[in-house]
Order: structure tokens, then C-alpha cells, then sequence
């Protein structure tokens, strides 16, 4: 039979252990899984962006674009040459391609954060059930000191 200050030191053990190690990793895993998604959605928007310049060129006819700069500052310019395109690759590096080659880039690119969202979703499920097994095992603790 286990006294209630063994009890006691168990419980606590499991609720620093949830405080400090599952809670702490399920906010890691939800902070990595907020930026793949935001990720995504800029190669979204790269491919509504080689979508729309594709249409202009169709139509054969200039586009008023606004770029922001930072800071609040955005300056307006046009394009008239739909032959090429500056894709942001990583780090700052940006790579010469033409739309459907950018097209091509971004949908390689989503495929892989797409695994990465689903990754990291089964990861933070994983935690949580983690979590709920951790408060169950605390909640019978306590209910076996209440019962004795």
C-alpha cells in the first residue's frame, strides 16, 4: 500500500512533468506548424500571382501592380514584360524563372509544407494525447488518496 506523501510527490512529479515537457513541447510543435502554414499560403500566393500575370499576358496589356517595401511604404510600378519572374527561394536568394517555371517551383514547394502541415498536425495530436494520459493518471492518483 502506497502512503499519501508517496502519492503526493508522484503527483506532483507528473504535473511538473506535464507543465514542463508536454506543454512546452506542444507549443513548440504549434509554433512550427503556424509558420509551415504561413509558408504555404505565400507559395499560394505566388501561384495566384503567375495565374494573374499569365491572364495580363493573354489579354496583352499592362499591369498596375503596388508593392510593399516594409515599414508601411509600398511604391507602384508596371509590368510590361511577362516573360520573366524573381522568385523568392529562400534566404534572401531570388531566382530568374519564367511563370510557368515558377508555377511549377510553388507547387513543388506546397507539396512539401503539405507534408510538413501533416507532420506536424500528427505531432501535436500525439502530444495531446500525451497530455490527457498524464491528467488521467494524476486524476486516479487523487482519487485513490480520496478514497483511502
Amino acid at each position: 500500500m502506497i502512503n499519501p506523501e508517496e502519492m503526493n510527490k508522484k503527483i506532483r512529479e507528473y504535473e511538473t512533468f506535464l507543465e514542463d515537457t508536454l506543454k512546452r513541447d506542444l507549443a513548440e510543435v504549434q509554433k512550427i506548424l503556424k509558420d509551415k502554414v504561413k509558408k504555404y499560403k505565400e507559395w499560394e500566393e505566388v501561384k495566384q500571382v503567375t495565374k494573374t500575370i499569365n491572364e495580363f499576358k493573354e489579354k496583352d496589356r499592362d499591369m498596375v501592380v503596388r508593392v510593399g517595401l516594409g515599414c508601411g511604404v509600398h511604391v507602384t510600378g508596371e509590368v510590361s514584360d511577362y516573360e520573366r519572374t524573381f522568385v523568392n527561394i529562400g534566404l534572401g536568394c531570388l531566382l530568374e524563372m519564367d511563370c510557368d517555371e515558377a508555377d511549377k517551383y510553388s507547387d513543388i514547394r506546397m507539396r512539401s509544407l503539405k507534408k510538413d502541415i501533416e507532420h506536424y498536425r500528427n505531432l501535436a495530436v500525439h502530444v495531446k494525447v500525451n497530455i490527457k494520459m498524464v491528467l488521467l493518471a494524476i486524476n486516479e492518483l487523487q482519487s485513490l488518496m480520496l478514497n483511502k
